[in-house]
């Protein structure tokens, strides 16, 4: 099967895998759509991507639909034809955390890890554990379905956060975390969402989706304060991964706000712990989503509760996947979520 293999840094090949059938406990999905996360950009552009020093297999992709085509020995109540999502880190299910039912928090590494430790999604086929299979309902689009992943650390974000939808919100960065961050919290109810974004293509997609403010970064604590009665924002996302959204995020959240840090990136961040003593500031680190709150989210979709669409920029086949990695790196202004699908 064809397949897009990260090689090095900014080197992604088209390779041919061997089409295997699914091993005991495991299923077998021929990909409809996968979606090109903020992570896999984030390895592609690193100078010593771990795949290319062998710290983990090279065909990424975890945010990924499509149809059941085999199920390997042990496998019940999963049958060949349903179509599915896959949860590319479901937890080994019995640890302490995945009791608890905080899977996101699983030591396990071995088990799941679509996309890291086994084999992703930008390919014709992927193989993944029972645990990781969410089957969906007869007619769901499988193109909105792909984005399940990415809207539900979206949604975990905002849940961790202990988000109210009378509360004043702010998102750093108009990515595709930050505009699903946007739905996810018009999702629950919420109509005061400021949004700070530096490019005007992504604030205009940002505008697109009933942000109720988009602004500029520099002009986000003065719009914030005028929306508080110089409060500030009850809570705060941080979708950038930068420090400058971080910190911009800081500056706008009230005395004794939440900030979310939902980005990723491996820049050194500086804090003012002072200030955030005096201002009693709390600060919620965030890491992917329950195995709930991952199922919730496919159903969501799947029932047409919620519109991911306008996040969807284009789909590509399976052999445009280093071109759509380039074109994203080079510029994402005009670019959102790029899918990958073997039909394309």
């Amino acid at each position: 099967m064809k397949a897009a293999a990260l090689k090095g840094s900014r080197t992604m090949e088209i390779v041919d895998l061997p089409d295997a059938d699914p091993g005991p406990g495991m299923v077998k999905l021929h990909v409809a759509f996968c979606g090109i996360c903020g992570s896999d950009m984030h390895e592609y552009e690193s100078e010593n991507p771990p795949r290319a020093l062998g710290l983990m297999q090279p065909v990424m992709g975890h945010e990924f639909s499509g149809e059941i085509v085999a199920v390997g020995e042990g496998v019940s109540g999963i049958e060949v034809g349903q179509h599915a999502v896959g949860n590319p880190g479901p937890g080994c299910g019995s640890c302490r955390y995945c009791t608890a039912g905080r899977e996101n928090l699983c030591r396990s590494g071995a088990v799941g890890g679509i996309g890291y430790l086994l084999a992703g999604a930008y390919a014709e086929y992927v193989t993944m554990p029972v645990r990781s299979v969410v089957v969906l309902p007869e007619g769901a689009d499988l193109r909105a379905c792909a984005l399940t992943e990415p809207l539900a650390v979206a949604r975990h974000a905002l849940i961790q956060g202990g988000y109210r939808p009378d509360e004043l919100l702010v998102v750093a960065g108009a990515g595709p975390i930050g505009l699903l961050t946007v739905i996810a919290a018009r999702l629950m109810g919420g109509t005061r969402i400021v949004v700070s974004e530096p490019l005007p293509g992504r604030r205009a997609a940002a505008e697109a989706i009933e942000a109720s403010h988009v602004v500029e970064p520099g002009k986000l604590v003065e719009t914030v304060f005028g929306l508080s009665e110089g409060n500030g924002a009850d809570i705060s996302v941080d979708a950038s991964g930068l420090p400058v959204g971080v910190a911009s995020c800081v500056d706008a959240t009230a005395r004794g706000g939440r900030v979310v840090l939902a980005g990723v990136g491996e820049q050194p961040y500086s804090l003012d712990i002072l200030r955030s003593i005096i201002n009693e500031y709390t600060y919620i680190g965030v890491l992917g989503y329950t195995r709930q709150e991952f199922s919730d989210t496919a159903m969501m979709i799947a029932r047409g509760e919620v519109d991911v669409s306008p996040v969807i920029s284009e789909v590509v086949p399976v052999e445009g996947t280093p071109d759509a990695f380039s074109r994203l790196s080079d510029g994402r202004d005009s670019l959102c979520k790029i899918l990958v699908s073997p039909d394309a």
